[in-house]
């Protein structure tokens, strides 16, 4: 996907891919194979053209994608594929006509494209198929105050990779299962660790800081003035952070995601057993004949881990010379043909509550418990403010899991730092 893991930051250069055909216009049909209620009022605009901003590495499905679309509805798609900046770089073009008519976009970035007006709120008709056919902890994402903003597209969220070389039947449940067996297994000098993760960044390191209720930034993840750092529920889960040094007996500066490729190795090499991670590694594990599986997090003091998730939305924007082509496109990123695209091009999953006539998926036992584990999982905030948490837990998780602060302590810094951030804005 766009970023080896959904905060990545690399920006990746742009391209163009032009598909050409006919732009004659056509009212949409009512298919058979998709349950979509009629929108017959979305009739694309007469010679309408739009351009279409994909993620990064994705312009197989870009391409694909505005072909099926234009053979649908006789409508030219100019595709771009473009890096992680394609909110910033909206706000920069859109204004100026310059911009994409529809774009993607991590949901997480939300909140700074509709305060900063880029963002077209989508018609009632589609509103209500998007919220009849879309998982709702998706359409969350592009919600605000009632009101729908774009089209998720697909999801994303960490399930746990087991070796099965090493672990022998099922797979553990608790971790306090893999801990025990942690402490057996482990040794250094060999770089064996039986169960590997990153505690020391905020996205691996939330299943264990949530574990007794903390959520950050409020319970929809968009009260930007109240990060929750102050809560008995934070201390504790940062307690659990510090607990993780025993059974990985690690550095950690040596635990970054600038070196999470090298744990992703030491899976793929069989030396370790437990590997929580997000779907994208799915097909270079198949691809190299690795044995393993997936399961669902563990529980820990009895608590089932919920983990962060993300979204990859498709918007409309406000400034598009042709609205109803374009929000017709966004639609049409929500049907079971454009999923299907979605898998076959990417090997990715949609965020489509029902994924039975999507052929591989539904039968693809690995993504399938990725696609359950994100129905119970917690949205990335979206406020503006998201990233005075991945700064602040730098240093607090670091100091944390190598035991130079306490947890009380590194709640106290991590309250701390925030406010500094905060008063420097």
């Amino acid at each position: 996907m766009k970023f080896k893991k959904i905060i990545n930051l690399l920006l990746v250069s742009s391209m163009f891919i032009s598909v050409m055909g006919g732009c004659a216009k056509k009212e949409i049909p009512v298919e058979d194979d998709n349950k979509s209620k009629e929108t017959s009022d979305l009739t694309p605009e007469e010679g309408a053209e739009i351009t279409f901003w994909t993620l990064s590495g994705d312009a197989e499905f870009g391409g694909a994608i505005a072909e099926a679309f234009q053979a649908k509805y006789g409508v030219k798609v100019n595709v771009q594929e473009n890096g992680l900046d394609s909110v910033n770089k909206m706000m920069l073009d859109g204004p100026a006509g310059n911009g994409a008519d529809v774009f993607m976009a991590a949901h997480d970035k939300f909140t700074t494209a509709k305060d900063a007006g880029i963002l077209a709120e989508l018609d009632e008709k589609v509103s209500s198929i998007i919220k009849d056919e879309v998982n709702e902890v998706a359409v969350k994402t592009v919600t605000d105050d009632g009101k729908v903003y774009g089209v998720p597209v697909s999801i994303e969220t960490y399930a746990l990779l087991y070796n099965k070389d090493l672990v022998k039947g099922e797979p553990a449940k608790t971790m306090e299962q893999i801990g025990e067996e942690a402490l057996k297994y482990n040794d250094a000098s060999s770089n064996k660790f039986w169960y590997l993760t990153v505690p020391t960044d905020g996205y691996p390191a939330y299943p264990f800081l949530s574990l007794y209720g903390f959520e950050l930034f409020g319970s929809d993840g968009k009260d930007g003035d109240n990060p929750g750092f102050n809560t008995t529920e934070f201390t504790k889960g940062l307690e659990k952070i510090a607990e993780l040094k025993k059974y990985i007996p690690i550095k950690s500066e040596d635990l970054k995601m600038e070196t999470m490729s090298l744990l992703e190795q030491n899976f793929k090499d069989g030396k370790t057993a437990y590997y929580p991670i997000g779907p994208w590694l799915i097909k270079s594990l198949k691809n190299e004949n690795v044995n393993f599986g997936v399961t669902t997090l563990p529980t820990m003091d009895g608590k089932q881990m919920k983990s962060f998730s993300a979204v990859q939305n498709a918007y409309v924007s406000s400034y598009s010379k042709y609205p109803k082509a374009a929000e017709l496109f966004a639609l049409f990123l929500a049907s079971d043909e454009a999923a299907q695209i979605l898998y076959d091009k990417s090997y990715r999953i949609t965020a489509k509550n029902d994924i039975s006539n999507i052929k591989g998926l539904k039968d693809d036992e690995e993504l399938r418990v990725y696609s359950e584990a994100f129905k119970s999982s917690v949205p990335m905030p979206s406020t503006k403010r998201i990233s005075y948490y991945w700064t602040t837990m730098i240093g607090v998780l670091n100091a944390v899991f190598d035991g130079t602060l306490t947890p009380e302590e590194g709640a106290k810094k991590a309250q701390s730092d925030f406010e500094a951030l905060v008063a420097s804005e």
